[in-house]
């Protein structure tokens, strides 16, 4: 006997047969085993054999390419833990995937602007063409004010997203660098990324359940660096702590339903949400994915977004603080912890019936929403951040505030004040010492 049978009897030996007895059991393991031809027995998963047939294979959208690196890590990483799904089939289909539509509904605790305790809901219908490389978000929020509605657009290949908001007659425009959108791409919260995400993290199995109905089996994860490649309500940096469970249909092998909560480490915000409703492979006509702008609508902001430039613009965010809350910077850099600490100076700037905020404000409030991306995106990359906004404000205008690397020999250090300096190693440790 060859290693390549060893390898396949030790792996059919581990299947869990759904048969009465042992010996049922027995019998259709030996029939599976003489089902394999002998010279095409081998081992599952070969990383240099799969990564060749990867990078020879013709890919022109990037989450066609997304999906096939998701598809490969599936198979080299899964094989090794036991499980009731067969993994690698998911991986098969979910290469295979074109388009898929799916809902998110999620109730939100401590949304900015909203009152202590209120709990904002909030429902999604998705739609997301990998052959178009293109995503749709439609949005429903029912805030203290009443119902608002917003479309998304995300468009790879032009690399530009849109936002209207059909109520105010307004929307917003983001053209995107080459880097950040292939961050975006492989980041944007869809199904396939997520289980990506999942399997490069330590995870849980969760056994077989019934969902809906359907039989159904589980991964869970617990990690508050998850978030980062995951977008959406879970982008990184959103929320302090993250767990997040996905169930796969039996039967079909496909992501049937996504549940996730997130809280901040004050526990003043939180976060509950679900995606399901999966349509795999539906019909969605192109016209879906291209902006629907009437002309009367009036442009409320035009941004840009580049990859290199998260240390700065989490500078420019703690400036707002500086600005408008009397040096107070937030206790931590999480998106909701940030929004939350900023909005009631800028409500009080701004109140009602008050001269409407200039573009170029608008452009720098939008760096709210992606400070928490930015900061995991740093600890990511390696640049080595570190944040102190709980213990040093305009009033310690010497401390160190915030600080990351810029190469292999040199931090950028900024400080109370928000003036900046850039140090050796050496030097960081002194100053970090003297605090």
């Amino acid at each position: 006997m060859n290693d390549h049978e060893k390898y396949l009897q030790e792996f059919v030996r581990e299947i869990p047969f759904d048969a009465p007895d042992g010996a049922h059991r027995d019998a259709l393991k030996r029939q599976l085993l003489n089902a394999f031809p002998r010279h095409r027995l081998q081992p599952a998963g070969h990383p240099v054999g799969v990564w060749r047939t990867i990078m020879k294979s013709r890919i022109t959208k990037v989450a066609a390419a997304a999906a096939i690196v998701f598809a490969a890590l599936l198979s080299l990483n899964f094989f090794d833990r036991t499980s009731g799904i067969a993994w690698a089939s998911v991986a098969q289909r979910l290469e295979t995937i074109k388009t898929v539509a799916y809902s998110i509904t999620a109730d939100i605790k401590g949304l900015p602007g909203t009152p202590e305790g209120y709990v904002t809901h909030t429902g999604q219908d998705v739609q997301v063409s990998y052959e178009q490389g293109a995503v749709r978000i439609d949005t429903s929020l029912q805030t203290p004010r009443g119902p608002r509605n917003t479309r998304t657009y995300l468009l790879l290949d032009e690399r530009v997203m849109f936002t209207v908001l059909p109520s105010q007659k307004k929307y917003l425009k983001v053209d995107i660098g080459p880097e950040q959108m292939e961050q975006m791409s492989e980041e944007k919260g869809d199904p396939v990324t997520i289980l990506k995400a999942m399997l490069e993290h330590d995870y849980t199995e969760l056994g077989r359940q019934t969902i809906d109905g359907v039989p159904a089996w589980g991964i869970e994860v617990s990690d508050p660096k998850l978030g980062a490649k995951m977008g959406s309500f879970i982008s990184g940096g959103m929320f302090d702590e993250t767990i997040v469970q996905l169930w796969v249909d039996e039967a079909h092998e496909l992501p049937i339903r996504m549940n996730a909560t997130g809280s901040s480490a004050d526990g003043q915000t939180s976060m509950t949400l679900t995606m399901d409703h999966f349509q795999w492979d539906v019909e969605i006509d192109p016209a879906a994915f291209k902006p629907e702008i009437p002309d009367d609508f009036e442009l409320l902001v035009q941004a840009q977004w580049e990859k290199g430039q998260e240390g700065q613009e989490i500078v420019e965010v703690l400036q707002l603080f500086v600005e408008f809350a009397e040096g107070q910077y937030p206790t931590s850099l999480n998106t909701m912890t940030v929004a939350q600490a900023i909005a009631p100076a800028i409500k009080a700037k701004f109140p009602p019936g008050s001269e409407k905020p200039s573009q170029e404000f608008i452009a720098r409030l939008m760096k709210v929403d992606r400070v928490g991306m930015m900061y995991t995106t740093l600890e990511k990359e390696g640049k080595d951040p570190a944040y102190y906004g709980g213990t040093v404000s305009l009033e310690t205008p010497q401390a160190v505030l915030f600080r990351w690397k810029t190469d292999d020999q040199t931090y950028r250090v900024v400080f109370g004040d928000l003036s900046q300096k850039d140090v050796t190693p050496t030097e960081l440790a002194q100053l970090e010492a003297s605090r």
